[in-house]
């Protein structure tokens, strides 16, 4: 789920309570503008939530509410959307949701179904990009998210040859371990990331090498690690998971100028 979605997900939720008396009719005007939910820090332990938004807090003064009756509020419509699997509200109002797995997981068919265009810039166009080998220097973070992409086009190829196949029954709601979420998420957010730094190169190289930071953290096997064992759902899956990250970093790396080379 985009953050395009939860808004509108949102908004259809504050628009209900609105004509049901919970909220004021301003409410049915729509949130802010603007950004309003952002993956969580995954960094923190024991974080389990998906995305957080500080939207009761942007909003409330809008329609003359305190943030927390208007996160309570919002919290009890996100509840009872099927793709919602929890919803928490800390006191300043700040409100936590964690979407179902098949939620989650969509976004793969979604980045997949538009790989040409994914987090490229409005207007942008997909290119092939040359560089020289030794062009970049070793800690230069997109040459990090140019290693990143060469190792998810090798993890692919051996799949490929193990006989791991696509499928459109390939279980994307399996994808669950913590890596594979925040993969999941970053996914959903890079597109929205990139466009709130727009012309700040250094965010842009940021937000597409933090990208490639979670996939190499994601080691989950494409394939079965035992010979003779024949491939499982689950290794299809994985594969439609890497072959989008793949195209997001492939698309991030054309963003920022730069080469994405199946090996390095």
């Amino acid at each position: 789920m985009t953050p395009e979605q939860l808004r509108a997900l949102l908004e259809d939720v504050a628009a209900q309570a609105a004509r049901a008396g919970a909220l004021p009719d301003e409410a049915q005007a729509g949130a802010p503008p603007g950004p309003l939910f952002r993956p969580t820090d995954t960094r923190v332990a024991g974080v389990v939530a998906d995305w957080v938004t500080p939207v009761a807090q942007r909003w409330a003064p809008r329609i003359d509410v305190e943030p927390r009756d208007l996160a309570r509020v919002l919290a009890q419509g996100l509840t009872r959307q099927k793709s919602v699997a929890a919803v928490e509200v800390a006191p300043s109002g700040l409100i936590a949701l964690t979407l179902e797995d098949s939620t989650r997981s969509a976004i793969v068919a979604l980045v997949l179904e538009d790989q040409d265009h994914y987090a490229l810039a409005a207007g942008g166009v997909l290119r092939d990009v040359v560089e020289a080998p030794g062009t970049r220097a070793a800690d230069d973070p997109v040459r990090a998210a140019q290693l990143a992409h060469a190792r998810l086009c090798r993890i692919i190829r051996n799949a490929e040859a193990a006989g791991v196949e696509r499928r459109p029954s390939s279980p994307l709601g399996e994808l669950t371990h913590v890596s594979e979420r925040h993969l999941l998420v970053a996914l959903a957010d890079l597109p929205q990331r990139l466009a709130s730094h727009a012309g700040d190169d250094v965010q842009q190289r940021r937000a597409v090498s933090d990208l490639a930071a979670l996939a190499d953290a994601w080691d989950h096997p494409l394939r079965p690690m035992t010979v003779g064992v024949h491939p499982q759902p689950v290794h299809g899956a994985r594969l439609l998971l890497a072959e989008a990250v793949g195209v997001v970093l492939r698309n991030g790396l054309t963003r920022l100028g730069a080469a994405a080379p199946e090996r390095m």
